[in-house]
């Protein structure tokens, strides 16, 4: 159970709250030293350990004395600390600790106040539970004591009775002061003594803190889990400033360059990391969970809408809410043999091959004492056939013959509803979803072709799927047996079809429903679907395998990034991994590209801004012409843009921040429509393609008019001020932990770049491609002046003295963040907004991604003095800052960090480093990888298509390429786009 589940908290005090335990050694050693004879062993640091650490401090020094064979008086607790009796001495060690205290004093472990107020506020009750007569004391001078409801020290012991540490008795009579039963209740301890004493109490919990102690020590005492600090306990992200090659476990994902496999019982994380997509259909991997609606499958674009509740409305504010709807799944199998499930296989492994396309999963079954199955389930989300996923499950039985029977039936079970703060999750709705309709008879010549069709509740969407098995020449039903001979294999093969309509991102055409071509025509997907799995067995199972690998084939001969390192090969298995997740989910681009793909449910299937600033540019430059679909979907928005710019007071397009279908989806206003930036950076995206690729088709045909209703926009948004200067206010920039906040660098100086680049590509019109643009979009001449002039007039904030550009006019007023106690990340998630706004924190790079975008309008020197500045305040609690982070920490020469900053980038997904993997790739983080190896270590540069450079900046642990000195590249090299 999470801990948040649980009501009361006991804390030990010494190496758990606070460090005190070299003040008690220190104590210790100096009351022992005093009066132990000469003729005895000397007191050492095993002797703490072993008789003091833990227990109640006059059974200490009882035991340490046993242990040299001297007998003492008890004496009594009123005892002079000048009295050589058990009691005596210990208060002589009280007063020697007090004294220590007094000088030295005593800080809590970094993050332990923070945690605090976090349990705090989310209502636990708490307690501190220690063998030390000091504990008020110490908790009073590491400012602590405010946190506690209860205190129960060796004092309440001694006079409560309370047998010590290993007993439970503190602790219990802690619960009990607090009125929280004990299964309900979490012991922290970091001594064995402590960890035992919770085990035998009967808690809820019990949690081991690892300052030295040992994890194996701690979970054989009886720990139930055990972290190294207490911030752990909140989750969040999974910090590391370095990552080493074998940051996997080598048994658990052996290195295979060419493949990524998991051994062992199957995780959340895994669903993701070995799911599959080909743009319009996407399956998850095996998470050892059931795979209802929600957990198995999805198609691009095909999503339910619900209605926003704000808690108190206002003009404007999002209406209609967005979320990718899982669709039914044909990927689960139940297996019987003689009647019993086999539900929990021996074995287990799954894995993802980059050449073929095809995930594996692995099960063996004993069956018996003397038999067992083997079952080989291999999908491939067909790359060549869109709408087409193949599936073959091969049996191999052990030890005797098995009749197997196979349920195979396609799951619709609806998901449990759950609720969750996180931002990053789903939303869940309680009302809408998924509708099964009246499929008319279609012909099916016995071959046991299964059709459904089904629609959203809200959303009006409709989508088909035909599910057929076969093996060999016999077609089969859903549920089926199979003959396996022993150590002999047999192979079932199913096809399954999935069709919906694109949808047209122009927003809701009313109430919740949304358009697509053909919304309610379900009989035409159902034929469709025939018509696919008909085309389907007539090629074969073979036949597909072949046409895959050749697909991916040609990916890699075009878009492979070779890493030569002196490591085992795991950054090339997963930059691999990274590059296959680019490649299968933008195969096809039937509507737009999401910020998890088709991997999970993650942010809801919305996508964002990160998907032309970090997925685009890597297609304009591998597959171009998927480029242009990606962008020509972002022209189909313009309707919706325009509508939603009205609806903000303004003039031109604002594209939503978040959105599946054009309509703005995001109800948080300060950290979505804010972020006013994504218009300029589809623009960015507009003039990088077309700088790039030369296509003056598109920008002819749909990029100009993206250009002209982005700069009316900033021309809407911005004023002139008093200084003569352009301003925008009142924005967000990609850094969400400054928000609302006034000229905003990123957003202005790419406003600006925005205004010069829509009057530059309607000053390189031919006059008759002029003319008619003009009178398309209503262009006046003014307009282009406009434009150009307040580009020159942008405001963009500087800093004289520090020589730095400023990421908006009010950060150097802003308090800095207290990075060494406040700990918790992501921050956004044990924060709240008000309290992140109002300090001098980044969640992700600002100013210094604009460093790489435009690269050439700053000296090195600037770029060096803006990053040196900025790094030290940013979290990185985006999983999208690493890669701008280690792109110009290459270029301004700090090779060790950008090495660092490409492992949390390239690790972020496969070694969960954000905690939440199991709801869906990073797919911009995949494309950040890709930037990172291309633009960070191999210099590349094109300033959104407007000057071509390459600098490699390749780090020491990587090998150089051997380019001879009159190699055309081996210094930096420019040349403009056309």
């Amino acid at each position: 159970m999470p801990i948040d589940q649980y009501d009361a908290l006991l804390f030990d005090l010494d190496g758990v709250l606070v460090p005190t335990v070299e003040l008690h050694k220190e104590a210790w050693r100096r009351l022992f030293d005093s009066v132990l004879p000469s003729a005895v062993a000397s007191y050492t640091d095993a002797d703490y350990y072993r008789y003091v650490d833990g227990k109640p401090q006059y059974d200490g020094i009882q035991s340490l004395f046993e242990s040299r064979g001297i007998t003492l008086p008890a004496g009594d607790p009123s005892d002079s600390a000048e009295n050589n009796t058990i009691c005596g001495l210990g208060n002589r060690k009280n007063d020697i600790f007090d004294e220590l205290l007094r000088v030295q004093g005593v800080e809590p472990y970094a993050d332990v106040a923070d945690v605090l107020r976090h349990f705090v506020a989310s209502g636990k009750r708490l307690a501190v539970v220690s063998s030390s007569r000091n504990a008020r004391q110490v908790l009073l001078k590491a400012g602590l004591l405010k946190f506690f409801d209860e205190v129960v020290d060796g004092g309440v012991s001694a006079q409560e009775g309370l047998e010590g540490k290993p007993a439970p008795d503190a602790y219990q009579y802690a619960a009990d002061k607090l009125g929280v039963p004990y299964s309900h209740t979490v012991v922290l301890e970091d001594a064995l003594s402590g960890v035992a004493a919770g085990a035998a109490g009967d808690f809820g919990l019990v949690v081991g803190i690892d300052h030295g102690a040992g994890r194996t020590w701690l979970l054989d005492a009886g720990a139930d889990i055990v972290v190294n600090q207490l911030g752990q306990l909140l989750g969040g992200i999974a910090h590391r400033t370095e990552l080493a090659d074998d940051s996997l476990d080598h048994d658990r994902y052996p290195i295979d360059t060419w493949k990524f496999t998991e051994y062992g019982k199957p995780s959340p994380e895994g669903a993701t990391l070995f799911s599959l997509s080909n743009g319009t259909i996407g399956v998850r991997g095996e998470s050892g969970e059931p795979r209802w609606l929600g957990s198995g499958t999805f198609l691009s674009g095909f999503h339910e809408t619900f209605t926003i509740r704000h808690a108190e409305e206002a003009y404007g504010f999002a209406r209609v809410g967005q979320v990718v709807q899982g669709v039914p799944d044909s990927q689960d199998f139940r297996f019987f043999v003689d009647d019993q499930q086999l539900s929990t296989p021996g074995n287990f492994m799954q894995s993802v091959d980059f050449r073929t396309g095809i995930a594996t999963r692995s099960y063996r079954f004993d069956v018996d004492e003397h038999s067992s199955l083997d079952v080989e389930i291999n999908t491939m989300v067909c790359l060549s056939r869109a709408d087409l996923m193949v599936t073959s499950l091969t049996f191999k039985a052990h030890g005797r013959d098995l009749k197997v029977h196979v349920e195979a039936r396609v799951n619709t079970d609806k998901p449990v509803v759950s609720r969750d703060t996180d931002p990053r999750k789903a939303d869940m709705i309680a009302d809408g979803g998924l509708r099964k309709l009246k499929v008319d008879s279609i012909a099916r010549n016995d071959d046991n072709e299964d059709f459904g069709a089904y629609h959203c509740a809200n959303s009006g969407l409709t989508m088909a799927l035909g599910v057929c098995q076969q093996s060999g020449e016999q077609s089969l039903p859903q549920i089926f047996d199979v003959d396996v001979q022993k150590e002999s294999e047999t192979r079932v093969l199913r096809y399954t079809a999935y069709n919906s309509y694109p949808i047209r991102p122009v927003g809701i055409d009313q109430g919740l429903e949304v358009a697509a071509d053909g919304n309610h025509d379900d009989m035409a997907l159902v034929r469709r679907c025939e018509h696919t799995l008909s085309w389907a067995k007539e090629q074969g199972f073979d036949a597909l395998v072949d046409q895959q690998r050749q697909w991916l084939d040609d990916f890699w001969n075009k878009s492979d990034v070779i890493i030569e390192d002196s490591g085992d090969g795991r950054l090339q298995q997963v930059m691999h991994w990274e590059l296959f997740q680019l490649a299968q989910a933008t195969a096809t681009i039937p509507n737009g590209i999401s910020a998890k793909g088709l991997s999970g449910t993650g942010y809801s299937g919305h996508y964002f801004w990160d998907t032309e600033t970090y997925i685009v540019p890597f297609l304009t430059y591998t597959a171009p012409q998927l480029a242009r679909q990606a962008l020509s979907f972002r022209y189909r928005q313009l309707p919706a843009a325009r509508k939603r710019a009205a609806m903000m007071n303004m003039d031109g397009a604002l594209f939503p921040w978040r959105s599946i279908n054009g309509e703005e989806a995001s109800a948080f206003f300060e950290a979505g429509t804010a972020q006013y930036h994504i218009d300029a950076d589809i623009a960015y995206a507009v003039c990088q393609y077309v700088g790039v690729t030369g296509d003056r088709d598109f920008l002819v045909k749909e990029g100009i008019d993206i250009l002209v209703e982005t700069a009316r926009m900033w021309e809407s948004l911005g004023y002139i001020g008093g200084d003569g200067a352009f301003h925008i206010n009142t924005v967000t920039g990609p850094d969400e932990y400054s928000a609302l906040v006034d000229d905003n660098y990123y957003t202005n100086v790419m406003a600006q770049f925005n205004l010069r680049k829509a009057a530059e590509a309607i000053d390189s019109l031919t006059p008759q491609e002029r003319e008619t643009v003009m009178q398309r979009l209503t262009l006046g001449s003014q307009e282009l002046v406009n434009w150009r002039t307040d580009a020159k007039r942008m405001k963009l904030p500087f800093d004289d003295s520090l020589g730095i550009h400023l990421q908006d006019d009010e950060i150097m007023r802003r308090e800095p963040w207290d990075f060494k106690h406040d700990t918790e990340r992501p921050l956004l998630l044990h924060y709240h907004p008000m309290v992140i706004y109002r300090r001098r924190v980044l969640k992700q790079t600002d100013t210094v991604l604009a460093l790489y975008l435009l690269s050439s309008q700053f000296d090195e020197q600037v770029k060096r003095r803006d990053f040196d500045f900025y790094d030290p305040l940013t979290t990185g609690d985006s999983s999208l800052s690493a890669a701008s982070q280690s792109i110009v920490a290459a270029e301004v020469g700090h090779s060790k960090l950008a090495m660092d900053y490409f492992r949390q980038s390239l690790y972020a997904d496969v070694a969960n480093l954000h905690s939440n993997t199991a709801d869906g790739i990073h797919l911009a983080s995949a494309g950040g990888v890709w930037m990172t190896a291309v633009a960070g270590f191999g210099g590349l540069r094109d300033s959104g298509g407007e000057l071509l450079s390459i600098d490699p900046h390749l780090p020491e642990s990587l090998a150089k390429p051997h380019l001879p000195s009159h190699h055309p590249w081996r210094q930096n090299r420019s040349q403009g786009l056309s």
